[in-house]
């Protein structure tokens, strides 16, 4: 297989990237194919995608969590190429670095938790080692199942993970790999392994691989989603990379961004019915039933009101990105869950948001 047939896509929010997997997928009867994402709520919306194209998932495809295809797929059938004590049962997850201070020499402990439960950051390091151990069986046995292996989300992978995939972009499976930086707010390790690549730099991880012929390099900048406001927006808090354009060509009666005073949010609601969105549950939500900024990734509706974080508030009153550097990939995913409007409950002045709504 050309190397070339490799193929990471780029794709802004709305762009339709989980649509355009599902409808390559059921387009490829006559090939085996395995759909990985990060998230449970990842794959439900994928099956769901399927069951909208095509009545369910079809025989030909496999649909799974990223951990779940590390432990089955890679980690379990060549696990004896580096460890032979017990069988790996499951992974143990961490949310900080585990084992740090255990010697690689020392398989078991750096490794694993009474043997046979496996690091979630460390997994993906196994994997790499088994490769190397079993003399590339790992990818030659996936290559022996699937045909294609469609990644979705990409952009939440780190760490070791990115050696993972290097190594199937090196494999004869052909690999799409699909997701969108800016909508960054999970990764799937806390190594310091390939931190240099988290959040929108994993463009420049990509660019590399395109450099060294393992893959093309596509970008999808335009959105069936959101309005023209809503991408301006959107576009001022990621300079230097590809803006979103919009494709809607109607108009609602309330598009736009807007500020919202605190004693006029009831009567707004009342008026427009946005979903509230907040960064966690300690945001007031003024009695509304809310969803958090990354519980809503991967949801749309017409309109959204935000409850802003203070860095948010920082750079509604000041414009500077500086403020919100840590929030601006949930703030980007909030603001880009709307199609027609987006409101923040802002009682100040703004020089990026000049409409204020008044009842």
């Amino acid at each position: 297989m050309p190397l070339s047939e490799n193929r990471v896509i780029i794709a802004c929010a709305g762009s339709g990237k989980t649509t355009r997997l599902v409808t390559e997928a059921l387009a490829s009867r006559d090939r085996r194919i395995a759909i990985v994402t990060y998230t449970n709520n990842n794959t439900r919306e994928i099956g769901k995608r399927f069951g909208e194209q095509n009545s369910g998932i079809p025989k030909h495809v496999d649909v799974m969590t990223w951990f779940g295809f590390l432990l089955r797929e890679c980690a379990r059938p060549y696990q004896r190429s580096k460890y032979a004590e017990k069988r790996i049962e499951s992974l143990l997850f961490v949310s900080q670095q585990s084992a740090h201070c255990v010697q690689e020499s020392d398989t078991r402990r750096h490794y694993f938790a009474n043997g046979e439960l496996i690091y979630s950051d460390k997994i993906a390091k196994f994997v790499v080692e088994c490769e190397k151990n079993s003399l590339k069986a790992v990818t030659a046995r996936l290559g022996g199942i699937y045909t294609d292996l469609f990644i979705d989300e990409f952009q939440d992978l780190s760490g070791w993970d990115l050696e993972v995939i290097e190594m199937l972009l090196q494999s004869n499976i052909r690999v799409m790999l699909v997701g969108d930086p800016r909508q960054h707010i999970y990764s799937t390790s806390p190594s310091q392994k390939n931190r240099q690549y988290l959040g929108a730099k994993i463009v420049e991880l990509a660019q590399r691989w395109e450099g060294s012929g393992l893959c093309s390099l596509e970008y999808l900048s335009a959105t069936h989603r959101c309005s023209t406001a809503i991408c301006e927006f959107s576009n001022a808090l990621w300079p230097g990379m590809d803006a979103m354009a919009s494709l809607q060509s109607g108009t609602a009666d309330h598009d736009g961004v807007f500020l919202v005073a605190e004693n006029a949010v009831a009567n707004y609601i009342q008026h427009y019915r946005p979903q509230v969105l907040r960064y966690d549950k300690r945001a007031k939500t003024y009695g509304y039933e809310a969803v958090n900024f990354g519980l809503a990734k991967g949801l749309q509706f017409d309109r959204v009101l935000i409850v802003p974080t203070a860095p948010i508030k920082k750079y509604l009153q000041t414009g500077v990105l500086n403020h919100m550097m840590r929030t601006r990939e949930r703030l980007h995913v909030a603001v880009t869950r709307a199609r027609h409007s987006v409101a923040f409950v802002f009682d100040d002045h703004s020089p990026v948001v000049s409409n204020r709504w008044s009842p």
